[in-house]
């Protein structure tokens, strides 16, 4: 099974993710395109290879957290999709197999005895934004030899992420994200459905929650961490630390050892 780190907002280089990969033993990097220092642009694809072949880390990225495939707007869809296209020929050229990616519960209205969710509202009009977006990246992804990774963000038990993500799921290289931290903030309501699709995960997100404050040190919070990396190493996925600060990716890792 092999352990990562995630890019940190504390640092400002590639480099000093590296060493403190090294230092800590583990075997890749997920990168973030929320982090200036980490957008594609910034980052060029013979330079991770050159640091692949030196240390053996390998790289995943996480792409931007607001990215939203379904959206309404045809201009910001289809931006949105010409970044992933972009991003999907980087990471070839880059040696990244692995992009991370959000589903969007989009904008919601606070009634004053509910919420309704926009995209629930007008759920077919979003599976078929999102199903339309995702057809064209799996495409490429399945070109290029890359996995598109959707991670669950405390929205996996919305029945029209469900049915969008059934969907999809259909389609070529396109796979889950077990975020272990969204999952308990969500009061486990996003395991059920990513244990139903089990054979999906390809990808782990492992950081500790306790009540709605998720990425917090393994084995700081409520969550059952052994179970979890028994669940990783079965399926033998990735397993990403992703707790957002040095110390605390020191104290998970020590913990680990």
């Amino acid at each position: 099974m092999l352990l990562g780190m995630p890019a940190l907002v504390e640092f400002a280089s590639i480099n000093q993710l590296v060493e403190l990969c090294l230092k800590l033993n583990l075997n890749f990097i997920e990168l973030n395109m929320n982090l200036p220092y980490n957008f594609i642009q910034n980052l060029p694809p013979l330079e991770l290879k050159r640091i692949t072949k030196e240390t053996n880390i390998k790289f995943t990225m996480h792409m931007p957290d607001e990215a939203d495939l379904g959206s309404f707007y045809e201009s910001v869809r289809r931006g949105y999709v010409q970044l992933f296209s972009d991003t999907l020929d980087w990471a070839k050229e880059a040696g990244v197999d692995l992009l991370n990616l959000h589903i969007q519960e989009g904008a919601k209205m606070t009634m004053p005895d509910r919420k309704i969710y926009i995209y629930d509202q007008y759920s077919e009009e979003f599976t078929k934004n999102f199903a339309d977006s995702i057809k064209i990246l799996s495409k490429k992804a399945q070109e290029n030899n890359i996995i598109l990774a959707i991670e669950n963000s405390s929205n996996f038990g919305k029945h029209y992420i469900q049915d969008t993500l059934d969907k999809v799921l259909t389609f070529p290289n396109i796979k889950l994200t077990w975020d272990t931290g969204h999952d308990g903030v969500s009061g486990f309501k996003d395991q059920e459905y990513l244990l139903k699709k089990q054979d999906y995960i390809a990808h782990m997100h492992l950081h500790d929650a306790k009540g709605y404050n998720d990425h917090q040190a393994l084995f700081d919070g409520e969550l059952d961490i052994n179970k979890l990396l028994g669940f990783a190493q079965s399926k033998n996925i990735r397993v990403l630390i992703e707790v957002k600060t040095k110390e605390a990716l020191v104290k998970s890792i020590n913990r680990l050892s």
